[in-house]
């Protein structure tokens, strides 16, 4: 291990004798615009405070079971987001939203799970676990292997290693005082999670008619597409959201088979989500929040995940029958 080495390691090791020594995420955003980056990581704008490390870190821990929280200064020419115990930093639908120049993260639990991630103009360019660097994903895995060299990546410690990478890509040399002072800090309602693809959609269905299933299965993609709109939208009228602007926009595209807005959908999902965290379990936003869920789901790009995960989620709308709604969707699959 050269000097070199030794010293940018060094330098990092105060972060194991820190109060986020056990579990965080350090995201460090290219700019200026602490209240920007903030918006981007989903934060609650009004109910932003001003607490020091500890006293944050004792708030995130009191309110981690119901929604996270983010911690922001300025560092240099970088905005510095602290999470204790937290993860959005690591998710890539945060990082699009934060890396409008460069975004770094470093990520690390108490179950020695790693994450050290980089993104560029919106693209995750390459993202890897620490002790794992030769596995990455990415648009462009290999991006930093330059910069990433010389670094003992399977003989020190990952969380000074991936310290050290990151003040590599940033400049910023890891030091104590990166946690002295007060914070901005915020609550966070989460983007939703990405719309993922499944080989097998089909089975994670349960409830519904095996009549039904294999009808999905033999159906044309126009079939699936037009049973998936009617669907939708006998859920979100069941729980009375039909009428909300971004719901019915949506909607209407479903059937039009038009361009999905996915951004203001999400941002809905991001509002009921936050709203529902502060109303009772069954209250009626909780419900609509479980509606558009479904929604969103029923946006997936393949027309028979989106059947599948929309029948999914739609199990968990109060009001909704499982059989009513096997009924409307094989009415639109028998449709000539």
């Amino acid at each position: 291990m050269g000097g070199h080495c030794i010293s940018e390691l060094e330098r990092a090791e105060w972060i194991r004798r820190s109060t986020i020594q056990d579990a965080a995420c350090l995201t460090f955003v290219r700019g200026d615009d602490v209240g920007e980056v903030a918006e981007d990581f989903g934060a609650v704008a009004g109910f932003g405070r001003l607490l020091d490390i500890d006293d944050f870190c004792e708030e995130a821990f009191a309110h981690q079971e119901k929604y996270p929280m983010i911690a922001l200064r300025q560092v240099g020419g970088w905005v510095l987001v602290v999470e204790d115990s937290g993860r959005q930093g690591q998710r890539p639908e945060v990082l699009r939203q934060a890396a409008r120049q460069v975004a770094v993260s470093v990520f690390w639990d108490a179950s020695a799970l790693t994450r050290f991630s980089y993104a560029v103009l919106g693209d995750v360019r390459t993202s890897f676990e620490a002790v794992l660097p030769e596995y990455r994903e990415g648009s462009r895995p290999d991006e930093l292997e330059v910069v990433r060299a010389g670094l003992p990546w399977s003989q020190a410690d990952p969380v000074a290693l991936m310290l050290a990478l990151a003040g590599r890509l940033t400049g910023l040399s890891p030091t104590p005082d990166w946690l002295v002072g007060d914070f901005q800090t915020f609550p966070v309602a989460p983007w939703p999670d990405d719309l993922v693809g499944d080989p097998n959609p089909l089975d994670e269905i349960a409830g519904y008619p095996p009549e039904l299933v294999a009808a999905l299965r033999l159906a044309a993609e126009p079939d699936r597409r037009r049973a998936v709109a009617a669907a939708a939208r006998h859920v979100v009228a069941t729980v009375g959201c039909v009428d909300h602007p971004v719901v019915r926009r949506t909607l209407s595209s479903l059937i039009r088979a038009g361009s999905i807005d996915h951004g203001a959908l999400g941002a809905v999902v991001r509002e009921w989500s936050w709203q529902s965290t502060r109303s009772r379990p069954c209250s009626k936003i909780r419900n609509q929040l479980r509606a558009v869920e479904a929604l969103r789901q029923a946006t997936h790009e393949d027309a028979l995940t989106a059947l599948a995960g929309m029948l999914v989620g739609a199990r968990h709308v109060r009001g909704v029958e499982a059989g009513e709604l096997a009924r409307i969707v094989a009415a639109e699959l028998a449709d000539p």
